[in-house]
């Protein structure tokens, strides 16, 4: 590749980032929000490197593997991240709002984003450390562009769902989980839910963007053009990870964060259906 990083633009992106660290890690560890603190630090440290690299590469450094590996998957993490709140919200409104109970939301989206993970860091090695041979090339695109497929794919099916979870906490409020009411009626857990919607959307854009630019190859203009990165890779992950700082779900969620977990709901709302005595556990919801 022959595109030449740019210092400022690489060096902004590096610190802003960093930055993001600190709130993360405070909020993370205040609330016990582990499962979404391990996603969204890990990608933020893989953002770090991964425009460390690129500053390097600037200086003349040979750091290709350090920036497209880390720059690859690093969103990887913010959407595992993501996919976790889904699960603890409809936790919070009740799991018939959902097609999908909590646990089985989470199982699918952690492996399908593992799967996507393995295939994106696989292939950005393959290509980061190519040999003059076009076959070894060709196939090390390929699999990058698979787990960019399985990611993006992922994440549009994740949309599907939420649209569908928003759409029965819409039209079922009477049906909401008593337990939660001061979270349904929190502006600040409704803003957080906003929030959750702009990141979702932020990395679904870049995947797709990701997907392109390799669809069309390493030499494209596309992919040669920086300040495309720049737009729809770096500013797409960093308000991502802004919006889910800002408003992270440990203070949304007000403390209850832990009391959201779906094996713990799980049990409360068997409680809770057995005293009016109706069992919505079997409603139909896997």
């Amino acid at each position: 590749m022959t595109i030449t990083y740019q210092l400022g633009g690489n060096s902004f992106f590096l610190a802003a980032n960093a930055l993001l660290l600190f709130p993360q890690v405070f909020f993370g560890l205040k609330h016990r929000t582990w499962g979404f603190s391990f996603g969204i630090l890990s990608g933020l440290i893989l953002e770090v490197i991964a425009y460390t690299g690129r500053i390097l590469i600037h200086e003349g450094n040979d750091q290709a593997v350090m920036q497209l590996v880390c720059v690859t998957i690093g969103p990887a993490f913010v959407s595992a991240a993501i996919y976790l709140c889904l699960a603890r919200i409809i936790a919070v409104y009740g799991e018939h709002v959902s097609w999908l109970r909590p646990r089985t939301i989470t199982i699918i989206f952690m492996l399908s984003d593992f799967f996507a993970l393995v295939l994106q860091a696989g292939g950005g090695a393959l290509i980061a450390g190519e040999t003059n041979s076009i076959d070894t090339r060709n196939t090390a695109l390929a699999i990058l562009k698979a787990g960019l497929g399985v990611h993006l794919g992922a994440m549009g099916i994740y949309v599907i769902l939420s649209c569908q979870v928003a759409y029965s906490v819409y039209n079922k409020p009477s049906a909401w989980n008593p337990q939660f009411s001061s979270l349904q009626s929190s502006p600040r857990f409704k803003a957080f839910m906003g929030g959750l919607a702009l990141a979702t959307l932020c990395i679904l854009v870049r995947t797709a963007y990701r997907v392109a630019e390799l669809s069309q190859g390493f030499g494209s203009p596309l992919a040669q053009n920086e300040t495309a990165f720049f737009i729809l890779e770096s500013t797409l992950v960093l308000v991502a990870c802004i919006a889910l700082s800002v408003i992270h779900p440990g203070v949304a969620f007000q403390g209850r964060w832990p009391d959201a977990d779906f094996q713990l709901v799980g049990k409360r709302k068997t409680e809770y259906d057995n005293k009016d005595g109706v069992d919505l556990s079997s409603s139909g919801t896997v």
